[in-house]
């Protein structure tokens, strides 16, 4: 197969999914990524997609670099799968869209002010309205795939229903993502004491550093954690700001060949996340056997299994997540349990052989049916 991937220049995990799906796609089939470079426009593209001439092109959150109107214009040239990552093509990257359950109509969207006026005049509007006109554009037999069945619920919701849905959860490759013994010298985190972890790529950068919690992580360490647990370690990796404390250690970005060996230093890894799709940094924790306490949104109920993998902890809330952090390292037994068992449902569900085959067939059937016809 001759499969074009285009995204855009900025990474998380939809950069993650592309990119992923490039080198193991690559191995077998043709492919050509996008962006090539900074300066790619919507002519650039599709000029070298009509010298590619690609048997399906798969388009993620390509809209950071290009016009939204592309999705039209290359669905009605070629057989086209669309994976929605966030909740961009249904609204925008604010919290008001993650966790809305109006995209059907939008009517009711708190990001639109009272009055005809000033409804008119929202930005948030005319953005809605040309994605919208895009999707109708787009021919029926474009494929829509959701990560989450958390999302894929949200799709069904709106207009891109009319598309054919799948759910295809991301995979991590488990020859890397594994528990390394011993590294915990090697980001000067001490040996002898109980590491909570936090890591986001972009944690203060767009809406992301309101969305991923690190605030609420800070109160419940600080306020709950520390009076149980006065040696604890907050261990803060990322773009991130990081909470003033003596016993946290900022680390900073850590590539994503190094992970391993960071998630590995952790007792446990929170992610308080207050919205989310199906978040990588979960699936790479529980990789590295590592338990994962996270917040009950999005997708991230799909991937931890209360009690058995991590713990699930109710959104905005300091308390609730100190208490939970204190469970998980007053009981090493049965912390080690979850990590094994989280270990085990990533191998079952989420490995990167899953997750590409998934894709493969998906793109095989679309292949498929454009002969038939």
């Amino acid at each position: 197969m001759r499969i074009a991937i285009v995204h855009e220049n900025w990474g998380a995990g939809a950069a993650r999914c592309a990119q992923d799906l490039r080198r193991e796609l690559g191995r077998s089939h043709e492919i050509c990524y996008f962006p090539r470079s900074a300066n790619e426009t919507f002519e650039s593209v599709l000029a070298e997609l009509a010298r590619f001439q690609p048997n399906v092109v798969h388009c993620h959150s390509f809209y950071g670099n290009l016009p939204y109107e592309f999705l039209p214009a290359v669905s009605q040239r070629y057989r086209t799968c669309f994976t929605v990552h966030d909740p961009r093509p249904i609204g925008t990257m604010d919290l008001a869209c993650w966790q809305c359950d109006q995209n059907s109509t939008c009517l009711r969207c708190p990001l639109l002010r009272a009055g005809w006026r000033q409804f008119l005049r929202n930005p948030y509007h005319r953005q809605r309205k040309v994605k919208r006109e895009a999707h109708r554009q787009c021919p029926k037999h474009m494929q829509v795939v959701a990560p989450s069945r958390w999302m894929l619920q949200r799709l069904k919701s709106q207009e891109l229903g009319r598309f054919g849905l799948h759910h295809i959860p991301y995979g991590i490759d488990l020859n890397h993502f594994k528990n390394i013994p011993n590294t915990r010298t090697e980001f000067g985190i001490p040996n002898d004491r109980p590491v909570i972890l936090f890591s986001s790529w972009y944690e203060t950068k767009r809406t992301v550093g309101t969305r991923k919690g690190l605030a609420d992580l800070a109160e419940a360490f600080i306020s709950h954690v520390i009076e149980a647990m006065p040696d604890a370690v907050l261990a803060v990796a990322g773009e991130s700001f990081v909470p003033n404390h003596p016993n946290v250690r900022p680390l900073g970005l850590i590539s994503q060949e190094r992970l391993p060996e960071l998630l590995s230093t952790a007792d446990v890894f929170v992610l308080p996340t207050l919205a989310d799709n199906l978040p990588y940094t979960v699936l790479e924790a529980m990789g590295c056997s590592i338990p994962v306490i996270a917040t009950n949104v999005g997708g991230i109920p799909e991937e931890i299994v209360h009690g058995e993998t991590g713990l699930l902890v109710s959104p905005a809330d300091p308390p609730a997540l100190g208490a939970a952090i204190i469970e998980v390292l007053s009981n090493r037994p049965r912390a080690h349990l979850m990590g094994s068992n989280g270990r085990r449902r990533v191998e079952t569900i989420y490995s990167i052989g899953t997750f590409v085959r998934a894709y493969e067939r998906l793109f095989e059937e679309m292949i498929a049916t454009e002969a038939a016809e």
